[in-house]
């Protein structure tokens, strides 16, 4: 049986990703590993070394790491085989990388660690939204694994939706836009958006409005990850797009148009280390929310 490979991708723009790219391809090649590299890095270091990400299953790949940040992890994430991808370790170079769960400095150590089969896989969920046409058909687009922004298509005009869950009308609102994101995403756009943190270990999809004009009514809402979604744009002559996971963009979609979001049959999954829960949290601190230092014996003036 062919000994199964170790893949690398990594950013194009950054000459230390590509420089630790290197060293980390040395250092797997000493240890006797098969290495496959991401087809647009293998000319800057081993053409025939080359693979494409959508060749790449669990079956011929025993996992990927993914050098950049969180924008590489998920256009890697994104480009890989959706029915059964390898595990993916992401290597934070410089960045805030939420999504990575190693760095420059630890990425040999963490290697040793992966080799010995010291870790766990983390399964995430994906959404996938359809454009639904006149004639009920569903045009299916890809999967996101942080979220699915439908926006205006002019930044100075207000989308009008309706929403639906399940088939019940929830809401019609005046707004910028809708995230509709995943646990994953939580911590991305739908963060800043002002929607709430979820840990990992919850299957949800969850709505956050865009600027909601005065009244309209939609407030930030968590629902199960198994619900289905349909949003429709309202408002004549104004067009809306689509971007997923900041990746992949439909543009020009007309009012009218209804657009549903169910769970995606397929998922992501993840390199981590140590006991799921801590590790997350300890990440969700450091990278997320930051801790106040203060003496511990400030109090109020009596």
């Amino acid at each position: 049986m062919e000994k199964k490979a170790i893949a690398i991708a990594s950013r194009l723009d950054s000459e230390r990703a590509i420089k630790l790219v290197k060293r980390i391809f040395e250092f797997l090649i000493k240890k006797g590993e098969v290495v496959y590299l991401e087809t647009r890095i293998a000319p800057r270091i081993l053409p025939h070394s080359a693979k494409d990400l959508i060749q790449m299953t669990s079956d011929n790949i025993k996992f990927l790491i993914s050098t950049g940040g969180d924008g590489t992890l998920l256009r890697v994430a994104n480009s890989l085989p959706q029915d059964d991808p390898p595990p993916i370790i992401g290597v934070n170079i410089r960045s805030l990388g939420f999504l990575d769960e190693s760095n420059e400095r630890t990425i040999f150590k963490d290697l040793n660690q992966i080799l010995n089969g010291d870790y766990y896989i983390e399964k995430c969920s994906k959404i996938t939204p359809y454009i639904v046409k006149n004639n009920s058909q569903e045009i299916k687009l890809n999967n996101a694994l942080n979220e699915i922004l439908i926006i205006s298509s002019k930044s100075s005009k207000v989308l009008q939706i309706s929403v639906k869950v399940n088939g019940v009308f929830l809401n019609r609102s005046y707004l910028d836009g809708l995230i509709i994101s995943t646990s994953t995403g939580s911590t991305a756009y739908n963060l800043s958006a002002g929607g709430a943190i979820v840990s990992p270990t919850l299957e949800i999809m969850q709505l956050t409005p865009l600027n909601s004009f005065a009244r309209s009514g939609l407030k930030p809402i968590v629902l199960p990850i198994n619900s289905e979604v349909e949003v429709q744009l309202l408002r004549p002559r104004l067009n809306a797009k689509i971007v997923i996971d900041g990746q992949y963009t439909v543009k020009h979609i007309q009012p009218n148009t209804r657009i549903r979001i169910r769970k995606a049959s397929s998922y992501t999954k993840f390199i981590r280390f140590t006991n799921k829960k801590v590790n997350y949290y300890r990440r969700l601190r450091k990278k997320i929310i930051g801790t106040l230092r203060v003496p511990l014996d400030d109090s109020p003036e009596e």
